[in-house]
């Protein structure tokens, strides 16, 4: 290398030093139209293609050299959506919950929070496993309805965060029925009046209805138990549920509390 070469070479890492520096204070930097430069257009041509890895690569590198511009929330979101359409929920996650901090006042804040619930909504687990993603998910819709009640998705929140609150009903259905079957009557009244009382408009609730019955026979409540039927009947429960209720009343024979 000459000896011009040098200092030309210190100067040309100088200005990148520079333009590293300038991005991390934030403000009000727009992209340099200058080359190896990170582009949002180019990300955002990539995303409408379908090219996500691409767009990722993209979003990210314009993220992390222009924190502050105006097209900050736009890039974190898309960054979100390129993760999301890769079914990398947990980093998608980051971008919409960074957006949601960062960028409050955001045009973009409804979607990206309405896009977080989704995800934790994706990572849920059915009804016998742990329901962490799913309580979250509630929360998030939850918040979402009450923060943007008229957006065009909450129909579609609310009818998410219906159908996991019903998926928590039948977990403690479900233990209900274990304790049921382990002949730990009383554990097993606690799940199905917790549910009958927690979760009434769920279809759990009626079936918790019936097993307690159950339960007040074997623990001698007989009594009881065919006033719980009864009340099945006189439900909302669907005409299966009074059917087996009707069915069950019939089987027994009313007697007094021992």
């Amino acid at each position: 290398m000459t000896r011009m070469a040098v200092p030309r070479a210190l100067a040309r890492a100088g200005v990148a030093a520079l333009l590293v520096f300038a991005a991390g204070c934030g403000g009000s930097l727009r992209e340099a139209a200058i080359g190896g430069v990170a582009s949002f257009d180019r990300g955002k041509e990539e995303f409408d293609r379908g090219d996500w890895m691409d767009a990722i690569a993209d979003f990210k590198a314009y993220v992390e050299q222009f924190p502050g511009t105006e097209k900050t929330d736009d890039a974190l979101f898309y960054l979100g959506e390129s993760y999301f359409r890769t079914k990398d929920y947990a980093l998608a996650s980051g971008q919409y919950d960074r957006l949601i901090r960062d960028f409050p006042a955001s045009p973009l804040h409804p979607d990206a929070l309405f896009q977080l619930a989704r995800c934790d909504d994706l990572q849920s687990r059915p009804a016998a496993l742990d329901q962490t993603e799913t309580t979250r998910a509630i929360s998030r819709y939850k918040e979402f309805i009450e923060l943007y009640p008229e957006h065009a998705r909450a129909a579609d929140a609310k009818r998410r965060m219906d159908a996991l609150t019903d998926r928590l009903a039948e977990k403690r259905w479900r233990n209900g029925r274990l304790y049921y079957r382990l002949k730990h009557y009383d554990a097993a009244e606690y799940y199905f009046r917790s549910v009958m009382e927690r979760y009434p408009t769920s279809v759990w609730a009626s079936e918790s209805q019936l097993f307690l019955a159950d339960v007040l026979i074997r623990k001698k409540k007989v009594a009881e138990a065919v006033t719980v039927l009864r009340a099945v009947g006189e439900s909302l429960a669907s005409a299966d549920v009074k059917a087996r209720a009707e069915r069950r009343l019939r089987e027994i024979k009313p007697e007094r509390d021992q």
